[in-house]
């Protein structure tokens, strides 16, 4: 049945090792810069595998970004040569891949543009799970993640959308520029960065061996209090869950969440 909303898949995958190479950029003031972070998984690998799985699919490589026609083999050589990638995107699809320093990840976002353009996330996912840099995966509807984490008031005043009886905070910051913003801490489909992985929860979860490390095994073994859910051991070192067929919205599974998000990483 074709979905009538849009989805998408959130990957996440270890950073490649610090090589700790400084390079000094001035004496007077000392300022020094790190080299820059990689993904494990590289940036050829990554469009390598979206057109593999494209090919499998049927789906048309028609590239663009910022509105005109990006040929294949400049985003091929330019992977290879630079290890990055910008944002890019077919008639129905965006693509996203980059590190993440500061948290010590890397990530692929596989977005729709249209309902069901990615016709089959089982594909999608089943390549990229393989690789030994594979942290965790989930899946998320696109609208319901937007608003579960739009934070700044602005985004709801560009769509013309109430915010008047949501919760709010302080920023944090200093004056001048501390502001009120919308406080979604205890929004079921939150997310949050962590070092090595990300506080997410989806309809359905791909989990490795990596993802226990960093939240405790004895997290495993608390998924068994979630009802309902279905657990499949898909690789030797990776699990997939799923508690719905239909990803999480504005009116499904409030309760579910909350469980499923206690159980992968409350102390």
């Amino acid at each position: 049945m074709r979905r009538t909303r849009t989805e998408k898949l959130e990957l996440i995958f270890t950073l490649a090792p610090n090589d700790e190479k400084i390079t000094l950029i001035s004496e007077k003031p000392r300022i020094e810069v790190g080299a820059r972070r990689h993904g494990a998984l590289s940036a050829l690998e990554a469009i390598e595998t979206i057109l593999q799985v494209m090919r499998t699919l049927g789906i048309e490589e028609k590239f663009q970004s910022h509105g005109k026609i990006l040929p294949l083999t400049k985003m091929l050589t330019s992977a290879r040569k630079t290890d990055r990638l910008s944002r890019f995107e077919t008639e129905g699809l965006t693509f996203q891949y980059g590190p993440i320093a500061d948290h010590n990840q890397c990530y692929i976002q596989i977005a729709e543009k249209l309902p069901s353009a990615a016709v089959d996330w089982e594909q999608w996912a089943k390549p990229f799970v393989m690789s030994p840099h594979f942290v965790q995966a989930w899946l998320a509807d696109v609208e319901y993640d937007k608003w579960q984490n739009a934070k700044d008031p602005l985004i709801y005043k560009a769509a013309n959308r109430d915010y008047s009886s949501l919760p709010m905070r302080s920023n944090g910051l200093p004056p001048p520029v501390e502001q009120m913003v919308i406080d979604i801490s205890q929004n079921p489909g939150r997310w949050w960065l962590r070092s090595g992985y990300v506080e997410a929860v989806g309809s359905v979860m791909w989990l490795s061996d990596i993802f226990w490390h960093y939240v405790g095994a004895q997290h495993k073994e608390r998924l068994e209090t979630i009802d309902p859910i279905e657990i499949k051991q898909i690789t030797e070192k990776v699990i997939r869950l799923s508690v719905s067929d239909s990803t999480f919205t504005e009116t499904s599974f409030r309760e579910v969440q909350d469980r499923l998000r206690d159980a992968l990483y409350t102390p």
